[in-house]
């Protein structure tokens, strides 16, 4: 007994030596707590780390370090300290394995390099070119919206789980494009879709055990046991989907349907054949469409879903919206993407959204390529490097009472404009390897939220109120609840 007492001080006095030692190396190293010997301070995040990185940010300052795990990790706290860090092209990288657990990960959103630049620099012209954030895409999305409308009023005004009517709606307005086909409600297909979608963005956290401990993760797996081997059975199963697809597009097609993203990139597979050391494969083809299917869909879905339970909590906010839509819309005219500056505060809602319930609280981990400088600390190569978004949302520097949800703040005084876009706000984060689908999404949920908010009033079920409650995965996630959606007179 006492010779395992002893294994464990030993252990831990290394780990503080080590630590320290690795600190006062660098004249400038970040200042941070001292976690567990092999956890780190992985065991002291909590359910909700963000919160627990921006308290040890009033201690430790707006740049700061930790173990996580075996893992050095630098922690960004604010904006200045963000817009500093992500600005350099020694900070694009992602680290190793860090989407490995879905086969063939995440495409340019995994890949580095000249690798990640040649696929990202495709991917954005390809889905511009089929029209992605255009006018007939955008007729597009009006009609998957209306028939969202329609699928609400059947419900009679009785509570629903809009969130999983969200998340076969909103997919199809991307699957439409990697496809070539809409997926019609109680197809089983779109079920399967949905399902894999689902389980990515609830699995790949940022502080999850997966990203810090992978190997332990994997002989889990291999053994199946735990429930990261359900999970990453249904991994597989929605790679596997993805998988068929493209393999049907080589088949029925062959690739001459330049309007569908899989047989374009199938083609460029084919132009590129010759080229050593080309990029364009059927591992990146796959991890291109599952890094624009769950991408396309679950930051969309996720901020309408906070929207409408903002809007059932804050009845005066709600009646606000309802009046600007009344009178720049009246019950029939449909809003567009180029007319957002005609609803002002009604779109303001929808930035204080992203603001108030940050849905990507912690950035996707970066690399430090080389040894570099961060508001004067010392960042050795290869350390690892997240942003806390959350913090940037809630720092009473930039905003006043961070907690109220307010539109207010992206409108000018007179309440007629909205403000420029203001410093710390980052909901689709900052710099070169920030996501290239900000404008898309906001044209989405602005489609969504104005027409839900112009047909409905919407309310929690009699005798509750919303919870704000959350599950924090790839995006920041409200628990499962109903609403009630009463048709407007």
């Amino acid at each position: 007994m006492y010779s395992w007492i002893g294994s464990i001080i030993v252990i831990f006095v290394s780990v503080i030596l080590v630590t320290h030692f690795r600190r006062s190396k660098y004249k400038n190293f970040p200042p941070g707590p001292i976690g567990l010997p092999i956890l780190g301070y992985l065991p002291f995040l909590g359910s909700e780390p963000f919160r627990t990185l921006h308290e040890l940010r009033r201690k430790n300052g707006n740049v700061f370090s930790l173990y996580l795990g075996q893992t050095y990790v630098v922690v960004l706290g604010d904006y200045i300290a963000v817009k500093e860090a992500f600005s350099l092209s020694s900070t694009t990288d992602r680290p190793e394995k860090i989407f490995d657990f879905l086969p063939d990960g995440v495409g340019f959103s995994s890949v580095n390099g000249e690798e990640w630049v040649e696929q990202r620099r495709y991917c954005v012209r390809a889905m511009r070119d089929l029209g992605l954030g255009r006018s007939n895409w955008e007729r597009s999305v009006q009609a998957e919206v209306e028939d969202f409308v329609s699928l609400i009023e059947k419900q009679n005004g009785l509570p629903i789980d809009v969130c999983k009517l969200l998340s076969s709606s909103v997919s199809n307005n991307i699957s439409s494009l990697l496809f070539g086909k809409r997926l019609p409600v109680g197809d089983p297909t779109r079920d399967r879709m949905d399902q894999g979608i689902n389980v990515v963005s609830r699995f790949f956290s940022q502080s999850g055990l997966r990203l810090y401990f992978p190997f332990l993760v994997d002989v889990l797996v291999k053994l199946g046991i735990t429930e990261y081997a359900r999970i990453h059975q249904k991994l597989v199963d929605f790679n596997r989907f993805i998988r068929e697809e493209v393999q049907q597009r080589k088949t029925v097609t062959k690739n001459e349907d330049l309007d569908i993203f899989i047989d374009g990139y199938i083609q460029e597979m084919e132009k590129c054949k010759s080229i050593p050391g080309s990029t364009f494969n059927d591992k990146n083809l796959c991890g291109n469409v599952q890094a624009l299917l769950v991408g396309g869909s679950d930051t969309t879905r996720t901020s309408i879903n906070w929207l409408l339970l903002a809007m059932a909590s804050f009845q005066h906010i709600q009646m606000q919206v309802h009046a600007e839509l009344d009178t720049v819309l009246g019950k029939e005219g449909k809003i567009t993407w180029s007319e957002r500056a005609r609803v002002p505060y009604t779109f303001a809602a929808i930035m204080e959204g992203q603001r108030w319930k940050t849905v990507a609280p912690i950035n996707t981990s970066r690399i430090a390529m080389d040894d570099i400088r961060i508001c004067g600390y010392d960042i050795p190569k290869g350390t690892t490097i997240i942003a806390n978004n959350w913090g940037l949302h809630n720092d009473t520097k930039y905003w006043k009472d961070p907690e109220v949800f307010d539109p207010k703040r992206f409108l000018t005084e007179d309440g007629k404009q909205l403000k420029l876009r203001p410093e710390s706000y980052v909901p689709f984060s900052f710099g070169k390897r920030n996501c290239p689908g900000e404008t898309v999404a906001l044209m989405e949920i602005l489609l969504y939220f104005a027409t839900l908010m112009q047909k409905f009033e919407v309310l929690p079920p009699h005798g509750s109120r919303p919870k704000m409650d959350a599950i924090l995965g790839l995006t920041y996630q409200a628990v499962e609840q109903k609403l009630r959606f009463i048709p407007r007179q």
